[in-house]
């Protein structure tokens, strides 16, 4: 399910590539706006000041992973536009490892070091527990999130980016 993205009309052959991914990013914003109404609702204040302080270290380290998926991507597409599949199967499978290593020791470093990365971020005492669970239950999630990632611009690379939607 590739799509050359090099012919035809270059409008519509934009829109339609880039409105899934306009949808997806819509989607994620609903699923914040309802984490956030849920978990101030039947939580409480307390649970939402730890929810809203884990965004930026989950921002933080969701973001190397997209620029690293990303970078990756933009070679998939580079060699699959050239028809060199040899060379594109090659960055695949180098990228797949070299991210996926850095993501096993950015995990297990976030592990062995939750502590004083809540001590950095300033977390007041009242909020320590609450927050080191949440982020902890958020660590173990940040494989899929390299996986979802890595697969997402890979496809996007060869000019499918329904699937990325769908998952």
């Amino acid at each position: 399910m590739t799509k050359d993205l090099t012919t035809g009309n270059v409008t519509k052959t934009m829109l339609l590539f880039a409105g899934p991914m306009i949808v997806g990013n819509l989607l994620q914003q609903f699923y914040n706006i309802a984490d956030t109404l849920i978990v101030g609702k039947f939580l409480g204040a307390s649970a939402m000041a730890a929810v809203g302080t884990a965004y930026t270290l989950m921002s933080f380290l969701t973001s190397i992973l997209i620029g690293l998926c990303m970078g990756s991507g933009s070679l998939f597409s580079f060699y699959f536009g050239k028809k060199d599949i040899f060379k594109m199967q090659s960055c695949i499978r180098a990228s797949f490892f070299m991210i996926g290593g850095i993501t096993v020791f950015v995990n297990v470093l976030s592990f062995l070091l939750v502590n004083q990365i809540l001590w950095l971020l300033q977390i007041p005492d009242e909020l320590m527990d609450m927050m080191r669970l949440y982020v902890l239950i958020i660590f173990i999630g940040i494989i899929f999130i390299f996986l979802y990632n890595f697969f997402s611009y890979f496809l996007r690379a060869l000019g499918n980016s329904i699937i990325p939607l769908l998952f």
